[in-house]
């Protein structure tokens, strides 16, 4: 039983005070003695304990217990169940046995401390002594790492993107944590989702491109970011911004990954509807080259049935029926080529990016010829990639219009080029072609700024959103859009280069 009061470790606010009983259970009385002697000294609280009454939550009060040998090998075994069940520092645990009992290898492991006793009252002191400031050293460092964990899982707890942990170290990554904010986007409990791939959001759709980047990271144990389709647990969608990053040991072992979600469904039909909103602004852009394009051949094909109508030499008539039909071919190729232009595609096929580019090309042949631009093309390249070929149509058509307009009102020169090429940082091979003009060139102000959208220089005729849907369709793609431009005297201009690779949109 208790002889006397103890001072126990309590927390008060962030403030821990410190405990300072001794826990006594020594059945020999002169070591009982002595060892409450020593306590005094060392400003300790001595406490005569019941052996029948000990407990685990009672025990832990005490920073220091002393017991005889085979009392304390069942005190270790109640302290350690403890441990498993409650957070805190165990007392330390010091073990008495008889001096004379005493062999040349002592079973300390099982204790922090043996004392050998009977002994001199000074050794005992300086014994307790060592002891305790290791005992209270470790409890610092213990304390410390308590409260930075604390402190984490609050933080985790209060933060609003979701939060998920999975072990990297188990098959399948398995979930083993997930905050607040995760349970509040998806509606799935952390019960539910423990033990869980965190693919059960997809509800089975796993062809989706963001998969592939997440797939390829988790392979390479790297960091990624990608936008998923997911689905809540009542079945409604929403558009996953997935920010993932490998955790590892000292030891540079993987052991779990963190995931941060954030719920982008807004942000992702926003950018869509601007999608669409520019590619309406380029058929109204592509209706007006149209109808520039056919009203020339269509005068002259009525000013030469004119002509066949009312002359009287039939070999003059032959002759400007002739030149009528070719008009009328020009008229059927350009409605041919601008009814393929904005035809959305449905599914990646293979075509040449050369003959992409020539159809494009021709639509705007009319205006490069009224404006007194050169044209000079340089084709190494023929092989076909896999794209969908409405979207790449229309970078094409970005950046020859943004080319012809840099150059109105100057007899400039449009410059296209394709040859085969490697992109180094994945080592992909595909087709790069160039589109160089002698336009007037961009600042370095422009092209901070040239791929953000409603960003323009046209004014009132431009959307602002050409090249950073362009930007998004190469993206997609796999390719990259790269820009160099001067506008220096003499040398002015830019050049567009787009990679996109053989296999690029093959999914």
């Amino acid at each position: 039983m208790q002889t006397g009061p103890v001072e126990v470790a309590e927390m008060s606010g962030d403030v821990a005070v410190l405990k300072t009983g001794v826990g006594i259970l020594v059945q020999d009385a002169m070591s009982r003695r002595l060892i409450e002697a020593a306590s005094i000294h060392l400003e300790l609280q001595p406490v005569e304990l019941d052996e029948g009454s000990f407990e685990g939550s009672m025990l832990s009060g005490f920073e220091l217990i002393i017991a005889d040998e085979a009392i304390a090998l069942r005190l270790r075994a109640v302290m350690t169940t403890g441990d498993e069940q409650a957070e805190g520092v165990n007392p330390a645990l010091i073990a008495v046995r008889s001096k004379t009992a005493v062999g040349p290898e002592e079973p300390e492991v099982h204790f922090e401390g043996v004392l050998a006793l009977p002994q001199e009252p000074a050794a005992i002191v300086a014994q307790m002594g060592l002891i305790l400031y290791a005992h209270r050293a470790f409890a610092r460092r213990y304390q410390s790492a308590l409260e930075e964990l604390q402190l984490n899982r609050r933080i985790f707890r209060s933060v609003t993107s979701g939060i998920s942990v999975a072990n990297a170290k188990e098959p399948d990554l398995p979930l083993v944590y997930v905050n607040p904010a995760f349970e509040v986007m998806t509606g799935y409990s952390l019960e539910e989702v423990q033990g869980k791939n965190c693919r059960f959001l997809q509800k089975g759709e796993t062809e989706q491109p963001g998969l592939t980047l997440i797939r390829e990271a988790l392979a390479a144990g790297r960091e990624v970011v990608a936008i998923l389709r997911n689905y809540r647990k009542d079945g409604t969608v929403f558009w996953n911004e997935l920010s993932l990053s490998p955790i590892r040991n000292r030891d540079g072992e993987l052991t779990h990954f963190v995931g941060i979600q954030n719920d982008v469904t807004s942000r992702v039909e926003f950018e869509a509807a601007l999608r669409e909103s520019e590619k309406l602004a380029a058929v109204g852009r592509l209706a007006a080259s149209i109808a520039h394009e056919i009203n020339n051949p269509l005068e002259s094909v009525m000013n030469l049935l004119y002509l066949a109508g009312h002359g009287s030499d039939d070999e003059a008539k032959g002759e400007y029926l002739a030149q009528a039909d070719k008009e009328l071919q020009r008229v059927a190729q350009i409605t041919s080529q601008s009814l393929r232009f904005y035809k959305q595609s449905t599914k990646p096929q293979a075509v040449r990016l050369v003959d992409l580019m020539e159809s494009v090309l021709d639509l705007y042949q009319g205006r490069i010829e009224n404006a007194g631009l050169t044209v000079k093309k340089r084709e190494r390249m023929t092989e076909s990639i896999v794209c969908l070929e409405s979207e790449i149509r229309q970078v094409l058509s970005n950046l020859v219009r943004n080319a012809m307009d840099s150059m109105a009102g100057t007899a400039g020169r449009l410059m296209v080029r394709t040859r085969e090429a490697t992109e180094w940082r994945s080592n992909t091979r595909g087709v790069l072609l160039t589109v160089a003009d002698t336009g007037t060139g961009m600042s370095p102000e422009t092209l901070k700024k040239l791929y953000t959208a409603f960003y323009t220089t046209k004014g009132i005729g431009g959307t602002g959103l050409g090249l950073w849907v362009s930007a998004e369709i190469v993206q997609r793609h796999k390719g990259r859009l790269l820009v160099r431009s001067s506008q220096r005297a003499g040398a002015s201009g830019t050049v567009f280069e787009l990679f996109l690779p053989y296999q690029g949109f093959a999914n």
